[in-house]
């Protein structure tokens, strides 16, 4: 299938600074929210059943919110009201939360606000997701993603290191900073992004296709449920050792993941997940191309492997080299996947032609990454607690599940085509 080239580095670049505060935010949450929860509960559990409460969040809201960005006209179009309203929210309850925990207030109140920073963050999930299939052409989708994951990881890059040195200056910084950032980016993307109005009959066929009828057409394209089924594997694998990585960095590195260890080891551990984000941006890149230009099959196949099998090494580490050299390798293969993954959707709607449904299926799509934060959550705290509090057990149970998304790939039918 033959395009004219749609691509503009300035529209992409204004995606692509969403992305970066997005992942701001979501790597403050991942890399203090924990030590936060520790103030209050000492229970693996209970810390990993908070956390989940990001996957519930979005699993129920981006396919209701891409739902409906399908099929809301305004004058600034389909996605940006979203986007500038979630932003908003998002900053403000991120600092909200830091604010209640600070002050003192019960643990109720605390996870009250998180859960409001996790649902703002999602209400534009869907749309954000949707801009860039929007507006970048079918070949080309590789490249854009390509370049919006290299600005996510640098996002999620700039919340790990920056905000473990504010961390050590004053614990409130990085909630300062994704408080700032994250309102301020919704904005440029508001004001610098012109969306595409749809075509009549696109317009008419978003309004007249009801619920039930775009469920049964998402069961009989049967790759999308092929693709979302291996990236929840591939992201609950991720989030067995994400959620959990200042446990897993207090148990190998101080030999217990005490409270006082767990709050001592907190800037370090920040410090070894922004490490794997620099890894993860060489990556995205050269992903996206290959996913455009070798085999997009290929793309997928070679990260997922690359980062299933480095997680396993994990048992091994036994010191601070040894974590670091893992989650090198372990970065470069999670920054191919992520460009490789991004842009599937879009361009199986392109072959279904379909086009116009980016915001559900993109919604459908974010549901399969969250689920894995549900799962990831609750089964990764009951592992850890069932093994004794052994938070290195995670390893051979993320690469496993990680592993199991190869399979799915192959079996895909049109993904080449």
């Amino acid at each position: 299938m033959k395009r004219a080239s749609t691509f503009a580095l300035g529209l992409v670049l204004g995606i692509a600074f969403l992305a970066f505060s997005r992942s701001i935010g979501w790597a403050i949450n991942k890399g203090f929210t924990f030590t936060l929860l520790s103030y209050y509960t000492d229970s693996p559990s209970i810390k990993g059943a908070a956390l989940a409460v990001e996957g519930l969040m979005g699993l129920i809201v981006p396919p209701i919110v891409g739902w409906y960005s399908d099929r809301i006209f305004t004058r600034a179009g389909r996605r940006k009201p979203f986007i500038i309203i979630g932003g908003f929210l998002a900053g403000f309850s991120l600092y909200m939360a830091y604010l209640f925990y600070s002050w003192g207030f019960a643990f109720e109140f605390f996870l009250f606000m998180i859960s409001f920073f996790y649902f703002s963050m999602h209400l534009y999930t869907a749309p954000f997701r949707a801009l860039m299939p929007d507006l970048v052409g079918f070949g080309e989708r590789g490249k854009a993603s390509g370049i919006i994951t290299l600005l996510e990881v640098i996002g999620s890059l700039t919340g790990f290191i920056l905000g473990s040195i504010l961390w050590e200056i004053n614990t409130s910084y990085p909630f300062i900073m994704g408080a700032f950032l994250i309102p301020l980016a919704s904005v440029v993307t508001y004001t610098t992004i012109k969306e595409k109005p749809l075509k009549e009959t696109q317009r008419m066929a978003v309004m007249k296709e009801g619920l039930l009828e775009y469920a049964l057409k998402m069961f009989l394209e049967g790759d999308t449920l092929k693709f979302y089924l291996a990236q929840t594997f591939w992201w609950m694998g991720f989030e067995f050792i994400g959620m959990f990585f200042v446990g897993i960095a207090a148990q190998i590195l101080l030999g217990a993941p005490t409270e006082e260890n767990i709050h001592k080891i907190t800037g370090t551990a920040v410090l070894l997940m922004g490490i794997f984000n620099i890894a993860a941006m060489f990556s995205a890149l050269p992903g996206g191309i290959i996913y455009d230009r070798i085999g997009r099959k290929k793309a997928i196949l070679i990260g997922d492997a690359i980062f299933g099998l480095s997680i396993l090494s994990g048992l091994l580490a036994t010191e601070y080299m040894h974590i670091l050299i893992i989650l090198i390798i372990a970065g470069l293969g999670w920054g191919m996947l992520l460009a490789a993954s991004y842009p599937v959707i879009g361009d199986l709607l392109t072959k279904f032609e379909r086009e116009e449904y980016n915001g559900r299926y993109y919604g459908v799509f974010e549901a399969s990454r969250s689920l894995p934060i549900v799962l990831g959550g609750i089964l990764g705290g009951v592992i850890v607690a069932s093994t004794g509090n052994d938070y290195r057990s995670l390893f051979p149970a993320s690469a496993i599940i990680v592993l199991l998304a190869i399979p799915l790939i192959l079996w895909m039918r049109h993904l080449e085509e």
